[in-house]
């Protein structure tokens, strides 16, 4: 899988596409699928540091980023298209670790970690 995936998957739910939130969103869903997710994994650990490193930005500044990003996907963007990639209805917007988790989930076709 390449980056411009997951940008065009988190651009496609998104609100406000043109926003730098959604590709923070996007790289932090491409590193967590370029790991093993059964083994689990920490957003605040593992995968911001190495956001906050690419980018320049701190983590903190990145989770804040990754937490609105999944505001204005849940307010914004396509319900619809969230709800098919998540594989159920969604009642409630889920945490920015959901969020990853499902995108995670559908871009590598592993539904099962869910």
């Amino acid at each position: 899988m390449v980056l411009n995936d997951v940008v065009s998957l988190v651009h496609s739910i998104s609100g406000r596409p043109a926003n730098k939130r959604c590709y923070h969103l996007a790289l932090v869903v491409y590193h967590c699928c370029q790991i093993l997710l059964y083994n689990g994994f920490c957003l605040e650990q593992q995968i911001y540091p190495l956001i906050s490193h690419e980018t320049g930005l701190s983590t903190n500044t990145i989770s804040r980023n990754i937490a609105r990003a999944t505001i204005d996907c849940w307010e914004y963007g396509d319900r619809k298209k969230l709800e098919r990639i998540a594989g159920r209805p969604l009642s409630e917007k889920p945490s920015p670790k959901e969020f990853v988790l499902y995108l995670c989930a559908y871009l590598t076709g592993c539904p099962d970690i869910l």
